[in-house]
């Protein structure tokens, strides 16, 4: 097995590394070597934007982005819609992109019932008058779900960018309202393609109110704040794992259903640089992360002792200078980019790309939000006797994850959970 080295750029602290020894393969291989899955190729890109977030809580939706990114690919060629294709972990071919897409959606369909609310939405909006190519605009509807709306962005693009954001927070119950900031829509923009995922699921055994006591969370460097924290003991599937002195917790709680489940990954070990430990168990996790991790036997139904912090997060991004350094190239730029597959010129270029997600953890359960947008203009995710204690007092890393296909719904960093 090889592991990916952490990547010392990277915003947030990453000193520690080989806690998991999960292998992470990289996401620039080309078409001929696609060997991930396309659940692992969203988890893979689900990590690598939650390590690149910057500073804080982190919260995305590697399924947000995922989708939002394919709807683009159907209109790229050339070594744009490859280099996309790269990114996505997948083979630079239209329908087995499309045919990926379509699966996710299905099988978030089939996990919705009264205690799951779980939505995803495309939708394409075009510049009124503006020659769009047929191809592209079924190839977003017919296999992406993305109806088109008509806005004029050349002559109202403020009022266009309010249309697309009412759009958004309709779509997230107004937890995301404003996912396309001031000035990111002008009168360059032709097109806007966004994605929007909404998520309310109930624990399969919802955390007793009475039991939520205030106790101490260690921020780092010394810091510690009083926050209320959640306790539950039972049987969970659960373990302790890692290598070289660098271990980490993991427990595993169930929504209703037991489709849908969050995974908790506390480091467990003391960083002698004095960092977190969060940021070198994210060095170690990639695509296959789940599979490893519960191929591994660590993994198991235990006695556990759960203390969980009540959190909220919201976090904007700009996707647009991480994506090109994971590969995405040629679309941002306006001399090279090709997106003929629009309206077949080379005169268009991805000006922006906005994600923005929103979690709420509590007794009852957890609600989560988040949207993605692509703009495109014109150039000028045996028990032993005692239970196992896991005690998240500390920054730790979170995924809610489809259980059935190991599709990564949201995951996060809780770095503080005051928010």
């Amino acid at each position: 097995m090889t592991t990916r080295l952490p990547t010392h750029q990277r915003r947030m602290t990453m000193q520690a590394a080989g806690i998991l020894c999960l292998c992470l393969p990289s996401l620039c291989t080309t078409a001929a070597e696609v060997t991930q899955t396309p659940q692992e190729a969203v988890s893979s890109l689900g990590w690598e934007l939650v390590a690149r977030s910057g500073e804080g809580n982190a919260i995305v939706s590697p399924v947000s982005v995922w989708q939002a990114l394919a709807m683009t690919h159907a209109g790229a060629a050339g070594e744009t819609a490859s280099e996309i294709a790269r990114l996505l972990g997948m083979p630079d071919d239209k329908a087995a992109i499309a045919e990926a897409s379509l699966a996710m959606r299905k099988a978030f369909e089939q996990i919705r019932s009264e205690e799951i609310r779980l939505s995803i939405a495309n939708r394409l909006w075009l510049q009124e008058g503006q020659p769009i190519a047929a191809d592209f605009t079924g190839i977003l509807a017919a296999d992406h779900a993305a109806a088109a709306g008509l806005l004029d962005f050349a002559r109202a693009p403020e009022a266009a960018r309010d249309d697309i954001n009412r759009w958004v927070a309709d779509q997230t119950e107004n937890r995301i309202t404003q996912l396309l900031p001031s000035g990111s829509i002008t009168p360059l923009t032709r097109l806007v393609l966004t994605n929007a995922v909404f998520m309310k699921a109930a624990w399969a055994e919802p955390f007793e109110a009475s039991l939520t006591t205030e106790e101490h969370f260690d921020l780092g460097e010394g810091v510690q704040v009083k926050l209320p924290f959640m306790h539950r003991s039972g049987s969970l599937r659960a373990g302790r794992t890692g290598v070289d002195g660098m271990e980490m917790l993991v427990c595993e709680i169930p929504y209703a259903g037991n489709r849908l489940s969050m995974l908790v990954l506390v480091p467990d070990y003391v960083d002698p640089d004095g960092a977190d430990g969060a940021g070198g168990v994210l060095a170690q996790l990639d695509g296959q992360w789940l599979s490893s991790l519960r191929g591994s036997g660590a993994l198991r139904k235990r006695p556990v002792q759960l203390s969980l912090p009540k959190w909220t997060a919201r976090k904007p991004l700009s996707l647009k200078a991480t994506l090109a350094d994971l590969g995405m190239i040629q679309a941002f730029d306006a001399e090279r980019a090709d997106f003929s597959g629009i309206n077949g010129a080379r005169d268009l270029f991805v000006s922006e790309v906005v994600h923005e997600g929103f979690v709420e953890v509590s007794e009852e359960g957890t609600e989560a939000a988040a949207a993605t947008g692509v703009v495109i203009g014109v150039r000028s995710a045996l028990p032993p006797a005692e239970p196992l204690i896991i005690n998240a007092n500390r920054p730790f890393l979170w995924a809610v994850i489809d259980s059935s296909t190991g599709s990564m719904l949201f995951a996060g960093q809780v770095a503080d959970p005051r928010g």
